[in-house]
C-alpha cells in the first residue's frame, strides 16, 4: 500500500527536478541574449550591476516585476529601482519583452549560477617592467618621436616669428607651400613603396592556424570556434572566455555585427 505513494513521490520530484533544470537551460539562453551585454555573474559590475546573489538580495516578486518592466517601477519611482539608475549613471534598463515564463526561467538561471562558486580572478604577475619593444615598433617609434619634435619646433618658431610684424612676399609664400607639399608627398610615396611589401597580411592561398569567431554585439565581443550568426546561438554555441593564440601564428577572424555597426 505503500508503494504507490512513494513511487508518485519520486515521478513528481524527477518531473519537478527536470522542469527546473530546463527553466534553467531556457533562463542561460535569456541571459545571454539579453542580459550578457551589460551584465554579469561573478565579474563584477558592468553597464549595470553585478547580478550574482541578486536572487537572495531580492525579492522573487520585485525581480519578476523588474525584469518584466522595469520602466514601469522606475516611473512609480520604486526606491531601489530609482537608486540603481543614479548609481549606474542614470542609464535605465530597457524593457527585455519578457513574459512571465521566461522571467521565471531567467530568475531560476541566475538563481543557480549565484549557487556556483566565483572563480578566483587571475594572479597579477609580480614583474611589471616594460616589455621590450622589437626592432620595427622601436624604429617606428623612434621615427614619430623625431617627426613629432620637428612639427613641435615648426609651430614654435612660427609662434616666434610673428611677435613682431613684417612685410610678407604672398607670391614666395605660395612658392614654399607648394615646394613643401611636393616634398612631403615625395617622402610618403616614398615611405609606402618602401613598407608596404613588408606588411604583415597574408597570401591568397594561405591557410590560418586558427579560425575564430566574433559575434559583435553593444559593449562586448564574443569569441568562439563556431560561427555565431544570431542572437538566437548565443547560449546555444559554447563561447571562450579567455582567448590565447600562440605568437607567430596565424589568425582568421570572421566578424558577424549582432545589433550595430561596430569597430574590431
Amino acid at each position: 500500500m505503500h508503494t504507490l505513494p512513494l513511487s508518485v513521490l519520486l515521478v513528481t520530484l524527477a518531473l519537478a527536478g527536470a522542469a527546473r533544470a530546463e527553466a534553467v537551460t531556457d533562463g542561460h539562453v535569456a541571459f545571454e541574449q539579453k542580459c550578457a551585454a551589460c551584465h554579469t555573474i561573478g565579474g563584477g559590475d558592468r553597464v549595470g550591476p553585478d547580478l550574482h546573489g541578486v536572487t537572495q538580495r531580492r525579492t522573487a516578486e520585485w525581480l519578476l516585476r523588474f525584469v518584466m518592466a522595469p520602466e514601469a517601477m522606475i516611473a512609480a519611482g520604486d526606491p531601489v529601482a530609482v537608486r540603481l539608475v543614479e548609481r549606474y549613471n542614470r542609464i535605465v534598463m530597457p524593457n527585455l519583452g519578457l513574459g512571465e515564463d521566461e522571467a521565471r526561467a531567467l530568475l531560476a538561471y541566475l538563481a543557480s549560477a549565484s549557487a556556483a562558486p566565483v572563480a578566483a580572478p587571475p594572479a597579477v604577475p609580480a614583474d611589471r617592467s616594460w616589455p621590450v619593444l622589437a626592432a620595427p615598433q622601436s624604429t617606428i617609434l623612434i621615427a614619430f618621436l623625431a617627426v613629432a619634435a620637428v612639427i613641435v619646433a615648426v609651430f614654435a618658431w612660427v609662434a616666434l616669428s610673428t611677435r613682431s610684424s613684417a612685410e610678407i612676399d604672398v607670391h614666395r609664400a605660395y612658392g614654399l607651400r607648394k615646394a613643401f607639399f611636393a616634398t612631403a608627398a615625395a617622402a610618403l610615396v616614398a615611405l609606402l613603396v618602401a613598407t608596404l611589401p613588408r606588411a604583415p597580411y597574408a597570401g591568397v592561398d594561405a591557410r590560418p592556424d586558427r579560425v575564430i569567431y566574433v559575434a559583435a554585439r553593444q559593449f562586448d565581443f564574443v569569441f568562439s570556434d563556431e560561427p555565431i550568426l544570431s542572437t538566437a546561438d548565443l547560449g546555444q554555441i559554447p563561447a571562450i572566455s579567455q582567448l590565447e593564440v600562440p605568437a607567430g601564428s596565424l589568425v582568421e577572424f570572421r566578424v558577424t555585427s549582432l545589433d550595430v555597426n561596430h569597430g574590431f
